[in-house]
């Protein structure tokens, strides 16, 4: 059975007056590859920071292998942490900064040579240990910098948006790189991004934050295709959901959603609403589709995106602003009027006043 490795109690930090995080309780098991993801400024960073020592906590308990961690200094705490900035010394090689923290550490040169160069190999910097970082790309860098994290061989990796500073083509590529590294490694992994196709793509769990307080913790489609309120659900998906607001109506012994502007839009048959009932209407863009049926609502294209795979779209219904995903090619132009079906089997149903999930 898993066990919890690191763990977050009644954790709390104010910056002066200004509350950042509030109460955050979360359980991390071993080997497990979890990523903090939120909007800036939603606390994000800042817990990656105190779980790192780097900054102080104002209450609560953070502990790493059951041990509390609060009063431990960070150099004793068993982690290792890879910066947004790379924070490579630029007057050093490769070699002496992958070496430079065992140094520092007074460990014995023959470890030291034999942790650089696994290192080097697990990570393609064999090659490149005689060159200065101003002789490497980006990617290179980035490689280094957790490369002298992957020395010190932590308990804990922490990673602060590590991949911010890349193109998009070096970021897929060190995406797949950091999580073949996790799989072979095994090490328990915190990953801080605003990404959320990183999020999405790298983490065993995704913990969604927003205005330091944790909205929702599950395996990446599981957050997905069950948003638990709409904070999530408008946060996770590009495309973002369509979101519309409504009321339920009664239409022939069958329920239906009316919008502000009266078009109504098919509920599930089995939907446990009441009638004039205030909802929101959540129906993600790849689960509205073109239909010849002339009962489809009636929209007007206002953009067509090709991007490559796949094609997003803008639609006019009288007003109200849909988006859709297509993985056909669209041969529709802005402009033109066609007709949607909404997969109701997919529709995310939320309280407007809660904005929890019904």
């Amino acid at each position: 059975m898993a066990t919890s490795y690191v763990e977050y109690r009644e954790l709390t930090k104010r910056f002066g007056s200004t509350q950042i995080l509030h109460g955050i309780n979360l359980q991390i098991e071993e080997s497990e590859f979890v990523v903090l993801v939120g909007p800036s400024g939603c606390g994000k960073s800042t817990l990656l920071r105190m779980t790192a020592g780097l900054e102080t906590i104002n209450s609560g308990e953070i502990s790493i292998a059951d041990r509390v961690v609060n009063r431990v200094r960070a150099k004793d705490r068993g982690i290792a942490m890879v910066f947004q900035s790379y924070a490579l010394y630029p007057h050093m090689t490769v070699a002496d900064n992958l070496s430079f923290g065992l140094k520092m550490n007074k460990t014995p040169l023959e470890r030291i040579t034999k942790s650089i160069a696994s290192a080097a190999s697990i990570l393609k910097l064999s090659q490149l240990l005689k060159r200065l970082p101003a002789q490497l790309s980006g990617g290179q860098r980035q490689r280094v910098a957790m490369g002298r994290a992957l020395v010190r061989e932590p308990e804990v990796f922490l990673f602060d948006e590590p991949l911010s500073n890349l193109d998009a083509k070096l970021r897929v590529g060190m995406r797949a790189e950091i999580k073949a590294l996790h799989q072979r490694l095994k090490t328990t992994t915190i990953y801080v991004t605003h990404d959320q196709i990183e999020a999405m793509t790298m983490a065993d769990r995704v913990v969604v934050m927003n205005d330091g307080r944790i909205e929702q913790v599950g395996a990446p489609l599981e957050i997905y295709d069950r948003p638990e309120n709409l904070f999530v659900a408008d946060f996770l998906g590009s495309p973002a959901m369509n979101l519309l607001s409504g009321k339920v109506v009664h239409n022939d012994g069958r329920m239906d959603f009316e919008l502000e502007n009266g078009i109504q839009l098919p509920l599930p048959d089995n939907s446990a609403l009441r009638s004039d009932q205030q909802i929101i209407y959540g129906i993600r863009p790849e689960h509205v589709a073109f239909t010849d049926d002339d009962n489809g609502l009636p929209v007007n294209l206002t953009l067509v995106e090709p991007a490559g795979w796949e094609t997003h779209l803008h639609a006019d219904l009288s007003g109200i602003s849909l988006r859709l995903l297509s993985v056909e090619r669209v041969g529709a132009r802005p402009g033109d009027s066609a007709r949607l079906a909404v997969d109701t089997s997919k529709l995310h149903l939320f309280d407007p006043t809660t904005g929890r999930r019904i």
